[in-house]
């Protein structure tokens, strides 16, 4: 049974997704939903409506907190003067940090937006942040490169690091596993720079 509100909505939404978290790091996504929510949190399943549009907005505010936790880490790996040894480095966090939450990272390819519904602004902004501190690290290798092409090869790299950790997580590919992520990570990365400095 639910009980009378003794949160604000702010402290009923920072309860919302902790619990959601929660939910999805014992029983991964399949487990989350409105009822099992609002068990955890004391409240009944009408007031997570109060706070959220629907599930879809709870997944979806669990995925940019998460994507913020991840742009936190990235920014506190010490970076040098060697633009490999960098982007080794941050390559190594972000991998670990999804091998470390592999449930909630699994959210992010599990959950499927409603048609016709776009991600919301923060997202997009958490997601461009990481683009931005790869970016950062790569200027250096490659100075002859337009802020537009500096960018696009930021945004690739990453992309395929990202898909290192898609496949990783859900153990899905014969080779790519939890315990080679780092490995096709670090090949990954090593190549692209050699790339990028014979461009």
């Amino acid at each position: 049974m639910g009980r009378r509100s003794v949160h604000t909505p702010d402290e009923l939404r920072h309860l919302i997704l902790e619990s959601s978290r929660t939910i999805i790091e014992r029983n991964g996504v399949a487990g989350l939903s409105a009822r099992e929510i609002a068990r955890l949190i004391g409240y009944s399943p009408g007031t997570i409506y109060n706070i959220f549009e629907n599930l879809d907005d709870v997944q979806i505010n669990v995925q940019i907190c998460l994507i913020a936790r991840a742009v936190e880490t990235m920014k506190n790996v010490p970076l040098g003067s060697d633009v490999a040894k960098n982007i080794e480095a941050l390559t190594e966090t972000y991998v670990h940090f999804a091998l470390e939450n592999r449930r909630l990272w699994n959210l992010l390819f599990a959950h499927v937006l409603p048609a016709g519904q776009a991600a919301p602004k923060a997202l997009h902004d958490q997601v461009n942040a990481i683009a931005q501190i790869v970016q950062d690290a790569l200027a250096p290798a490659a100075p002859s490169l337009t802020p537009e092409a500096l960018s696009r090869a930021a945004r690739a790299l990453w992309a395929g690091v990202h898909g290192i950790t898609a496949i990783a997580v859900t153990e899905k590919g014969p080779q790519m596993t939890t315990a080679t992520a780092q490995l096709f990570a670090k090949e990954l990365t090593s190549t692209f720079l050699k790339g990028l400095k014979a461009a």
